[in-house]
């Protein structure tokens, strides 16, 4: 083989293959240098490439920055969706929310058709005043100063301040609140006829209980009789539940007496409350039997 390699014909074609090469070289370069024209042999392709290359990536950042522009769009669009997907869930919740409470006062407004109700929650206590909170509810839902909060176990308290979106409660445990009650005995629906005031102090407050006042000697109001409002005064209508007698006491400075009450509602725990912001009688003066039983001592709503 290596004979072969190293024979003289095999010489001869290498160099009869060299000047046909060089012969192609200098046609392909015609009117210009022979090294010019080698450089350009081997450059045009390698150019060619480049060219190609940086076409195509020019291409591709173009395409980029579109694809880009078109996601923050399309991302912008979605977090719009969201968001009123968000805002449509949690009205959503405050209708499912509302209609729950409507449904547990479903019998209160049957039995009383001229009632007109708002649902509204606690949003907010003052921890050095226990008596009171405020509800995200205001003067845009329809609440008034003096309105009745109740839940559906019983009597709250009244709307002492409202403005636009919210409303503070004064609860029945505030030595400011005063409201006409009556004893039912034995829990029916059946009035003694002991009537009087239902009111607080500091130190019934601290046990969570308040009391009727202005009990006659002869009164036949008994524990385990339920109070409930009277309507005297106009503030809050008849037959709202306050709660249970637990005893009956003397009044310290008179010959009265009084009814002490453990009220139904926990007002230091209630969360959800409705405000009856219309009733029939609301606001009216007091009848002439109503004035007549306040002159008689059984005592009248002088606040809520």
């Amino acid at each position: 083989m290596n004979d072969f390699i190293h024979s003289r014909n095999v010489k001869i074609l290498l160099a009869v293959c060299a000047a046909l090469l060089c012969t192609m070289l200098f046609t392909a370069g015609a009117g210009t240098s022979a090294p010019a024209s080698l450089l350009s042999f081997f450059t045009t392709p390698m150019q060619r490439v480049s060219t190609l290359v940086t076409n195509n990536a020019a291409a591709t950042a173009r395409d980029a920055a579109a694809s880009r522009e078109q996601l923050l769009e399309e991302n912008a669009q979605l977090k719009q969706q969201v968001a009123e997907l968000q805002s449509q869930l949690v009205d959503y919740y405050d209708l499912k929310k509302e209609n729950a409470q409507l449904y547990k006062y479903l019998d209160m407004k049957e039995q009383n058709q001229d009632f007109q109700l708002v649902a509204a929650s606690v949003i907010g206590r003052d921890p050095n005043r226990f008596y009171t909170f405020t509800i995200d509810r205001g003067t845009n839902a329809g609440v008034s100063v003096n309105d009745p909060v109740v839940t559906d176990e019983g009597v709250v308290g009244w709307v002492s301040s409202a403005n636009s979106i919210s409303a503070e409660v004064t609860t029945i445990l505030s030595p400011d609140t005063r409201m006409g009650g009556s004893a039912q005995a034995g829990g029916m629906d059946k009035v003694t006829g002991d009537s009087g005031v239902v009111s607080t102090d500091l130190m019934l407050a601290d046990q969570g209980l308040v009391k009727l006042g202005y009990l006659t000697a002869e009164t036949t109001a008994q524990p385990g009789d339920i109070v409930v409002t009277s309507g005297l005064g106009s503030i809050y209508p008849q037959n709202l539940k306050i709660g249970t007698i637990r005893s009956i006491e003397h009044e310290e400075y008179d010959v009265s007496l009084y009814a002490l009450v453990e009220p139904f509602v926990d007002v230091t725990q209630v969360k959800d409350v409705m405000v009856i912001t219309s009733f029939e009688g609301q606001g009216e003066a007091l009848t002439g039997q109503e004035d007549s039983s306040a002159s008689s001592g059984t005592g009248s709503e002088e606040t809520p």
